[in-house]
Parts: structure tokens; sequence; C-alpha cells
């Protein structure tokens, strides 16, 4: 990060940044971590830009399109999901990856749940 000659960190945009503290797990820290790594910025400047993208605002529900049948969002949630699986840095056959695996197939499986009770049927 640059410093003026002061030596404190420069500002970004026109924006002041107060410090602030996050609660996080280990696995969320290092996810933003490698994140904001392969995109060459902070772990802050990775959750500002993510706000940023969603207009400050965040979406409510699960983020899966009612408009499609559930198999479809199942389908997309389990590439994403393996995309996830693929950043971990640890064997496949690890039991932490196998959790993982497991947690992540019954969050599919509620969310894809979920919006099946929800959709309105025609």
């Amino acid at each position: 990060m640059k410093r003026d000659i002061q030596g404190k960190f420069t500002l970004k945009n026109d924006d002041y940044r107060q410090v602030r503290t996050l609660r996080l797990t280990d696995a969320t820290w290092i996810a933003l971590g490698m994140a904001a790594e392969r995109l060459g910025i902070t772990r802050a400047d990775l959750l500002e830009q993510v706000v940023r993208e969603n207009n400050l605002t965040f979406p409510v529900g699960t983020g899966l399109n009612p408009s499609v049948p559930p198999s479809q969002n199942a389908e997309q949630l389990t590439v994403l999901a393996e995309q996830v699986l693929g950043e971990l840095k640890i064997g496949k056959q690890a039991s932490s990856y196998k959790s993982a695996q497991k947690a992540l197939r019954r969050l599919i499986e509620l969310a894809t749940t979920t919006m099946t009770a929800t959709t309105p049927s025609e």
C-alpha cells in the first residue's frame, strides 16, 4: 500500500476509511486473502469492491433465481461449490475437505428445497 510523506496510507478515493473490526472464521479470512491476492488488492479493498458492485446493498434471500427450475439452481450451485472446494489448500482425501464438501451439498439441498417450497405452483 502506498504511504504519504507522513507515513500514513494514502486514500484510494475521496472517501475516508475508518479502522473497523470484523469477526471472521479462519476459513473466511483465508478465502478473502486468496481472492484479494489474486486481484492484487487488500482484503478491505475487496470488501469495498463487493459492496460497491452490489450498489451498497446486499440482496435479501437465497440469491437463487425463482424463475428457473430448482434442479438448474442446484446445478449452478454445485459448479460454484466445486470451484470453492478446488480453492482449498487441502487434499481431496482430507477429512476437512470431505466435511466441507458434505456441508456444501447440504446447503445446496436446503437452498433448492426452500426454493421449491416458496415458488408458487403454476
